[in-house]
């Protein structure tokens, strides 16, 4: 076992103890709120609509991605976001809500079926990374991830496209990136600042899933190199924290949805730096990697 191994697995160790040893899942409201969704809220599998279904997610700022439903083959649901003349294809499996990647070894698990309060699962994977800076510069990295998922209570939820019946969800992920590398003359000065050029650090997630349209209709995401500042994040704190990333489902519906969107009532980018990480932009590998946050 290298070093480097070694040190995530012991990190990961003292991160479950974190997670595990807290009181899990503070609501967004009190005892009646929660209380309002449904006891068993129906999520024995992921039922997905019709194809041609447009779900509209805003991070604020009247920023809406439309994410269009083409169809499902064989547990791969396949989605064209970004609208435009050149939308981004995804395909996700859709048994664990987790976008593929040819990559990517061991399973990324963003929901384990069937979803039931209280239920805890772990997952572990590498992967190459493809980001992109700009339009014109992709690069590449190695992505290892130790997660830990539970479900916590049920939920009714507004948002803006209307309310939900949810499952309020955490997701915390202990990871490596390594191996930074490009191609792309634009970032031909990135440097590493150190013979390991690794970052380490922590993620934390929260979403709020509606069984009733397939996908989270609320998302809550925040990192940070310190362990015990993401373990002890409840979503409330999330929601309020200067550090979260807040995406919400703005419209639901045809393809013409996200054309006229309702006004979100959550979404924002963050608006402060990631606690436990370099705070200013500078010409290192390790920086774009520490910013880097589409993994979980």
């Amino acid at each position: 076992m290298t070093p480097s191994r070694f040190m995530l697995l012991k990190q990961h160790q003292r991160f479950a103890q974190l997670i595990f040893g807290a009181v899990v899942l503070v609501g967004l409201c009190d005892a009646p709120c929660a209380s309002a969704a449904a006891a068993t809220l129906p999520a024995q599998a992921r039922d997905l609509p019709a194809a041609g279904t447009t779900w509209c997610y805003s991070i604020g700022a009247g920023r809406v991605t439309p994410m269009t439903l083409t169809g499902v083959t064989s547990n791969i649901a396949s989605y064209e976001a970004g609208g435009g003349s050149a939308p981004i294809k995804i395909d996700e499996q859709v048994d664990t809500y987790s976008t593929l990647n040819a990559t990517r070894h061991g399973q990324r698990r963003l929901l384990d079926f069937p979803v039931v309060k209280d239920k805890r699962w772990s997952d572990e994977f590498d992967e190459t990374v493809t980001s992109q800076l700009g339009h014109d510069a992709s690069w590449q990295y190695h992505y290892h991830a130790v997660a830990l998922s539970q479900v916590g209570a049920t939920q009714k939820l507004k948002v803006g496209a209307g309310t939900f019946d949810t499952f309020v969800i955490e997701r915390t992920t202990a990871w490596t990136k390594s191996d930074p590398h490009s191609s792309s003359a634009m970032l031909h000065a990135q440097h590493c600042d150190d013979a390991s050029c690794s970052v380490s650090g922590f993620s934390k997630e929260v979403f709020w899933y509606a069984p009733s349209i397939g996908r989270a209709v609320l998302r809550a995401y925040t990192q940070s190199g310190d362990s015990s500042y993401v373990a002890n994040q409840t979503p409330d704190d999330m929601l309020h924290d200067a550090g979260t990333l807040v995406t919400e489902l703005v419209g639901y519906g045809d393809n013409a949805t996200c054309a006229a969107p309702h006004a979100s009532l959550q979404a924002r980018t963050p608006s402060s730096p990631w606690y436990g990480f370099a705070l200013w932009s500078n010409d290192t590998w390790e920086f774009l990697m520490t910013r880097d946050m589409a993994r979980e």
